[in-house]
């Protein structure tokens, strides 16, 4: 794409609740981006969904969408397991892809879809937002710049659900489970943090339960590593769980607060002296994710990846291991989609 480009023309494919708070930051909250067309597999729904967002043009099949050439990118906001045949699609026709996270519900279709975006000179993410976020980003610079390394990582992410076979999460046919549903984000915190201060991420004992046999889905997870930074990352779609996350290391303490996954207040404790990280966010978080991705493409190797291939990939084999030894390994199947 040409330097020249003022911004990048989005495409949302799936029109759910986490669709309509992407379109609300792109419409709203974007320096680099703007909604072009929508596209589900109802086109009343993708029409009424553009008449909300005040998009151009609404399409009532995926498949349409991708042969649409004034779409530059395209955001994946289906349920995860279709997230590969959409991938697949789009990047074929040579449009560049952010797939709502988990990216894939295993490696092989992460490393298969990589591939192909390689082959086709585009650019495939998986969008994890906190890690895009500017406290988050300014956290781990204040690390990185004053040598510090960190000892442990502890952050948890859960929220009470009573049980409910049509709600998504807790159907194993559209791989339900608290460990792709929210541990992926505890999970990306910890290797991203290892990454970033050079340890490598240990392999995880890991503990999964349901407390709802009937719906074969994990309801409870916990990826304990033991290294040169241990980490504690737990998830649940049945219970409340804390929602700060603490950091540690030698005389240091940070405490990522209340809903750790949208950093935006980090507080630092280092030999007896605090200090915070504040970034108030004026829109829903989504504008860090869209704007990064939008200008890496805009001005191409000048802006440095925040939302890094490797540890994609680490989190799904994590994820997908994890899974499988717990018996839950149907959870991790991707499956076809009407285009």
């Amino acid at each position: 794409m040409s330097q020249t480009t003022r911004k990048v023309r989005w495409g949302i494919a799936g029109l759910g609740n986490i669709a309509k708070r992407f379109a609300t930051a792109l419409t709203k909250h974007c320096e680099h981006g703007e909604l072009h067309a929508v596209a589900a597999r109802d086109l009343a729904r993708a029409e009424a969904f553009s008449e909300t967002f005040a998009c151009p043009v609404s399409y009532g099949s995926y498949d349409e969408m991708a042969k649409d050439p004034n779409i530059d990118a395209v955001y994946i906001a289906t349920v995860h397991p279709f997230h590969q045949p959409l991938a697949e699609l789009f990047l074929s026709h040579k449009k560049h892809v952010l797939v709502e996270k988990p990216a894939f519900t295993n490696l092989e279709d992460w490393l298969k879809m990589s591939a192909l975006a390689d082959q086709h000179g585009v650019m495939l993410r998986e969008a994890m937002k906190t890690v895009v976020f500017p406290a988050y980003q300014a956290l781990k610079s204040f690390l990185v710049t004053n040598n510090l390394q960190l000892t442990s990582i502890e952050a948890s992410f859960g929220n009470e659900h009573e049980y409910d076979p049509e709600l998504f999460i807790f159907n194993p046919n559209l791989a339900g489970g608290a460990t792709l549903d929210v541990g992926v984000y505890g999970l990306w915190l910890y290797c991203d943090l290892c990454l970033t201060l050079g340890v490598d991420v240990p392999e995880p004992s890991v503990d999964m339960s349901s407390s709802i046999v009937q719906s074969q889905v994990d309801t409870e997870a916990c990826f304990s590593f033991t290294g040169e930074i241990d980490g504690k990352i737990s998830a649940s779609i049945v219970n409340n769980l804390p929602r700060d996350a603490i950091l540690r290391g030698d005389q240091l303490t940070i405490t990522i607060r209340d809903k750790w996954w949208n950093p935006d207040v980090i507080d630092i404790e280092y030999h007896g002296e605090s200090m915070t990280i504040e970034h108030q966010v004026k829109g829903n978080g989504f504008e860090f994710e869209i704007d990064h991705f939008s200008r890496r493409l805009l001005e191409e190797d000048s802006v440095p990846d925040i939302l890094l291939p490797q540890v994609t990939t680490q989190v799904l084999s994590i994820m997908e291991c994890g899974l499988t030894d717990a018996g839950y390994g149907h959870l991790t199947q991707a499956y076809s989609v009407e285009k």
